[in-house]
């Protein structure tokens, strides 16, 4: 995504802690929060991370408070069925752990498209950190023109 700011791992929860409505994509970034006794408001995660199983996160997920969702959304691609979960998570104030069966990273566009201004995105960039995202009109304009793109060339 081309917006956020990279962001040290302290500063991430700091950002979590001030903001209303949080969302998080990606299995480590998810893990961290959690490992910093925050959970999020939505969780987006397929319990993989770099090819391999995320154990840690999934033995945590049963003790978490919040709904559990289930959707399949293949790997570069946007489904309605991802999309209409991340929307109904974002309007029900209720916390979502949504399990994504696929490919989860796409999710963040989704987020950043439908949140709420002020919600505060959060995902991994493999390898450099957290990109932390405040939600506002320019980036809600953003992720909807990628998505109309990715659309066009499918």
């Amino acid at each position: 995504m081309p917006f956020g700011s990279l962001v040290s791992e302290e500063r991430a929860v700091e950002d979590l802690r001030r903001s209303e409505l949080t969302a998080t994509v990606g299995d480590v970034v998810s893990l961290h929060m959690l490992e910093k006794g925050e959970q999020p408001d939505l969780m987006v995660y397929d319990l993989r991370t770099e090819r391999k199983d995320m154990s840690e996160l999934e033995s945590r997920l049963p003790s978490l408070p919040g709904m559990n969702v289930h959707v399949k959304n293949p790997a570069g691609r946007i489904t309605p069925e991802l999309v209409n979960a991340i929307e109904k998570a974002l309007t029900q104030g209720k916390k979502v752990k949504l399990m994504v069966e696929g490919e989860e990273d796409l999710a963040s566009l989704v987020i950043a498209a439908l949140a709420p201004f002020g919600t505060r995105l959060f995902y991994g960039l493999p390898k450099k950190g957290i990109i932390s995202v405040h939600v506002d009109e320019s980036v809600r304009k953003k992720a909807r023109d990628l998505i109309d793109a990715m659309e066009e060339c499918n």
